[in-house]
Order: structure tokens, then sequence, then C-alpha cells
């Protein structure tokens, strides 16, 4: 019973729940990339400070040149330097000399000696400077540029990290719109896919919308909380404050109290007169049914069958009569007979054919029933939110009484009437035996379906 609409609501709570708490998980680990990161940019500033620094002297006290006396001395090595510094990442270099074009200027071979020596010994120390760098140490060419935090970046990582640590300690989440808007369209669709009349299954979204977004509850509750409200709507759309038991109508009433039933063809309305009879029957109160289904020749038979089982009388007349004078026979006999009550049956028909709805139109003027019911099938889908409609507006209609809701997998039927019609569901049939009419009760029925 309501397999299809259970699957549907039971799928809507496990998605949002799930996405809440994938959320959740999404968040601490944002904070904890941040906190990485933070940690990474603070590591990276006191390296460079250390290792820059000793770096740039070692290479400045290196590099010195070296006090010359001659112009040819200074002009000879700053040539030979260019040429060394071009060359002395290749193996094995081969250095030209170049000589120096100078007017004027004479150069002894012990001038040159001395170069030689003096040029040889820089070009060592050279080497020595620009040796391979180990991996470990940072290049020193670009620095990386201090990092600046504004104060908003600060304030929003400081908030963020309140909000987690706070959600952690207390497991708190907030349920936002963002968060439920496409499961509810979903929702309201997977609703209409079971038979939800569509003005109800807005409604229930609107309801449900209203319930759950800006709710703050414990992560851990999440479910339940989803699944509560769920109930408290669901609840709301199937109760109806005019709903009623015959059982008491028939204690309170004048007797005999008068129940006419109406419906359409093959509906179960037959066999629903039987279940209630039993009912009453059971609690002490004297029944008479009345055949006042003419049209069809089986229906006479059929109620005489149930009468044999019960042990009720019976009134009837020949197939073809007027069935407006046999309900009044009926209600004669059950006056003179103190009977609580009189049960009486009356043709199915369409809410199309206008001929027999005038007919129980008649027999409703005549008889003045105290109670008029309406007999549907529950997998009858939004086709009886139509008829009942219908019905009512002709007839007048007090209750509804819903059959085979045990062949019923979506539900929907169900939800619609209350809201789609206004009139109250009073009793369902969730079988073939006698015993099996129960009470509509709003809060088992949700029960049922969302568990």
């Amino acid at each position: 019973m309501f397999d299809f609409l259970k699957k549907k609501i039971g799928g809507f709570i496990e998605g949002l729940t799930k996405k809440k708490s994938e959320e959740t998980e999404d968040n601490k680990s944002e904070i904890v990339e941040q906190k990485v990161e933070k940690k990474e940019k603070v590591e990276i500033k006191k390296p460079d400070e250390k290792i820059s620094k000793p770096q740039q002297e070692k290479t400045t006290k290196k590099l010195e040149p070296i006090p010359e006396k001659i112009e040819a001395k200074k002009t000879a090595p700053i040539s030979e330097k260019k040429e060394i510094k071009k060359q002395a990442d290749i193996p094995k270099p081969k250095i030209e000399e170049k000589k120096p074009q100078m007017e004027r200027v004479v150069v002894t071979s012990l001038v040159k000696e001395k170069i030689e020596v003096e040029s040889t010994i820089q070009k060592t120390e050279i080497k020595k400077i620009e040796a391979p760098e180990k991996p470990t140490a940072p290049k020193i060419e670009k620095k990386p540029e201090p990092v600046v935090e504004k104060k908003e970046e600060k304030q929003r990582i400081k908030l963020g990290i309140v909000s987690t640590v706070k959600s952690i300690i207390t497991r708190e989440v907030e349920i936002k719109e963002n968060d439920v808007k496409q499961m509810l369209d979903d929702f309201e669709l997977e609703l209409l896919e079971a038979d939800v009349d569509i003005g109800v299954a807005e409604g229930i979204k609107q309801e449900l919308n209203e319930k759950i977004i800006g709710a703050k509850i414990p992560k851990d509750k999440l479910q339940s909380f989803i699944s509560d409200k769920i109930k408290e709507t669901l609840v709301d759309v199937l109760t109806n404050e005019k709903s009623f038991d015959i059982l008491e109508k028939v204690e309170q009433l004048d007797k005999p109290v008068k129940i006419m039933l109406i419906g359409i063809n093959g509906a179960g309305k037959t066999t629903t007169i039987a279940k209630i009879a039993k009912l009453l029957m059971d609690n002490k109160k004297k029944v008479i049914f009345a055949a006042a289904d003419t049209f069809r020749a089986a229906a006479i038979e059929q109620m005489e069958v149930h009468a044999d089982r019960l042990g009720i009388k019976i009134i009837k007349r020949d197939y073809g009569s007027d069935p407006t004078s046999v309900a009044f026979d009926a209600v004669n006999h059950a006056k003179a007979h103190a009977i609580d009550a009189v049960l009486i049956d009356t043709a199915g028909r369409q809410d199309t054919n206008i001929s027999l709805i005038n007919e129980v139109k008649k027999m409703s003027r005549v008889i003045q029933p105290d109670l008029k019911i309406y007999i549907g099938e529950s997998i009858a889908g939004n086709a009886i939110i139509e008829q009942i409609a219908t019905f009512n507006k002709e007839i007048g209609i007090d209750a509804v009484i819903l059959t085979k809701l045990d062949c019923d997998p979506k539900g929907g039927t169900m939800l619609s009437i209350n809201r789609a019609t206004g009139i109250p569901i009073i009793y369902v049939g969730v079988g073939q035996k006698y015993d099996d009419l129960e009470r509509f009760e709003p809060a088992k029925i949700v029960e049922n379906i969302v568990g």
C-alpha cells in the first residue's frame, strides 16, 4: 500500500539529508585548506629573509675590483672579466686576450705578467662564486611579494572558522533556500506522478518550503526533522474538521438514521454497505437494507446474498421498479420496527449521465437522507475529484469512503480529495472481508506512508 508514494517521499528525505551532510563536510575541508594555505605563506617568507642577505654579501665581497695603478691595467682586466662571465659555464674556455687599444701608453713585460696573474686569480674566484646552486636554495632572481591581507578577508576567514568550529561542536546545520529549491520542485513532480492533484501538490510544496527553510537543527537530527515536517504537512492535508464517525451519528440522530450511498459503477458500493452494516451490528445497532438499485438486476441479488450472510432484513422490489419507492418502503418499515439505521443502495452512475443523476436527486428530495456518502475507488486517480465535485454540486455529499486502498500503490487520490473538494474521507476499505473497513485516521495513514 502506497509503495510508490513511500519511495518518492523517502527519496526526498534521504536526498536532502545527504546533501546537507556533504555540504557540512565540504565547509570543514575548505576551512582546513585556508589554514594550510595561510601557513604556507608564512613559511615562505622566513627562508627568503635569511638566505638572501648572506648570499648578496658573499657575492659583493668576492667581486670587489682589484685596485689598479696604471690606466692600461684598468682596461685589460675589465675586458677579460666580460669574456670570463660569458664563458664561465663553458668547460675549458679559451680566452683570447685582446690588446687594449690605447694611444701613447707603453706596457712593459712586467705589467703583462702581473695582469695575467691577476686575471687567473679573478677567474678562479668567479668560478667558485658561480658554482651550481644547491637544489634546496631558493632563487634570488624574484623575491616573493609580501602577502598583504585585507581586513575584509581576515574577517571573512575568521567568521568562517568560527562558524565551522561552532558546527563541529554543536553539529548544527541551517537549511537554506538554495539547498531545497530544486529538490522541492522535483518532489512536486513526484507527487503529480503519484496522482496528487496539481493544486494540492503545489500547496504541499509551499508548506514544506515555509517549514524547512531557515531551520537550524543538529546534524544528527536532520533526517528526523525533515521527516517530521513532511508528516505534519501531510496530516494537515488529510485532516478535515467536518469528519465524523457513522456510529456516533447513528447514536446522536433521530431514529431511523437514513444513510444513502452513491457512486459510479464498480467502485464497491454494495460491498461497502455490507461492511457498514457489520460495523453497526457489532455495536448493537439494528440495521435494514433498501435495495434501491433497480437499474441492475444483479445488484438486487448481490444485496440479498449480503443480507442472508449478516442476518439483515432487506426491502426490495422487482427489476425496473421505481428506486425511490423502494427506499420509502424501507424507511417506513424501520420506523415501525424500531430500526436504528436504513442503508440505501443506489444504482451506479457516471457523473456525466444526467438522467441517472436526476433520478438520485429525486430520491434525495423524497427520502431526505441524514447522510449522503460517496463511495469511490482509491485507485481512480484524479478522475475521482471531478466525480465528487459533480455529485456534490447536484446532490450534496457529506463524506467519502475510499475503497480498494490495499491495492493502491500511489495514494495520491487520498491526498487530493480533502483539499481539492473540501469533503472529508471517513472510512477506507482495505480488503474483501466485512471487517475490512477502517476509520480514516490521517496520522495513522501518514505514518504508514512516511514511516
